[in-house]
């Protein structure tokens, strides 16, 4: 997987700012996420693959004005997996319109969930949506925007996730201009990718 990952140079429109890393299995998960039935949700923000074999991923940022980077993770899963997982992450959107979590200052952080009605037309099946929380730290408020977008293909998983963070004094109308957007040629661009790698 992580040979299919994208060099500097060879995805239009991005730089690509790592060599690939790889894990195996699947991580852990932060045990603070309330409710449980939502730990789906922040493992996928997180990079933690519930039941998958191996991940690689590689940092990547935009060549014009966007969120500052975004990390794309192929997954490979048992036979079945991979299908399960997409499933447990529409579960818990359907169940989650938001959850908790400790942050690293020890602070109960509150994280909207919602997810994106625009259709991901790539892959066997997709699904993707937004979080948003709030930061308080010493009286300075900022807002974090995070765009996570999993397309399945095969028995492995290309997720996107693309975070930007913004200062809450800033108008709605500028933050907008913050938030993650799907970009669909760049998701088929690494579905096409993951796809061949399961069959050379």
């Amino acid at each position: 997987m992580a040979a299919a990952l994208p060099e500097q140079g060879a995805l239009p429109g991005y730089s690509v700012n790592s060599a690939p890393e790889t894990k195996a299995g699947g991580g852990t998960s932060d045990p603070s996420v309330r409710p449980k039935a939502c730990q789906p949700l922040e493992d996928a923000r997180s990079g933690v693959f519930a039941d998958s074999v191996a991940s690689a991923w590689v940092h990547i940022s935009a060549s014009e004005f966007a969120p500052p980077e975004e990390t794309l993770t192929f997954t490979s899963y048992r036979f079945g997996a991979a299908g399960a997982h997409l499933a447990s992450l529409n579960a818990a959107l359907d169940a989650c319109p938001s959850l908790s979590l400790r942050s690293r200052y020890g602070d109960r952080v509150s994280m909207d969930v919602e997810r994106v009605k625009d259709e991901v037309s790539v892959g066997h099946d997709s699904v993707s949506f937004r979080m948003h929380w709030t930061l308080d730290i010493d009286g300075f408020k900022s807002e974090t925007y995070s765009l996570i977008t999993t397309v399945r293909s095969g028995e492995a998983t290309v997720t996107g996730v693309s975070e930007s963070s913004v200062g809450s004094q800033l108008s709605d109308a500028k933050k907008r201009a913050f938030l993650p957007k799907l970009d669909q040629k760049l998701l088929k661009r690494q579905a096409d990718a993951l796809g061949a790698a399961q069959h050379s």
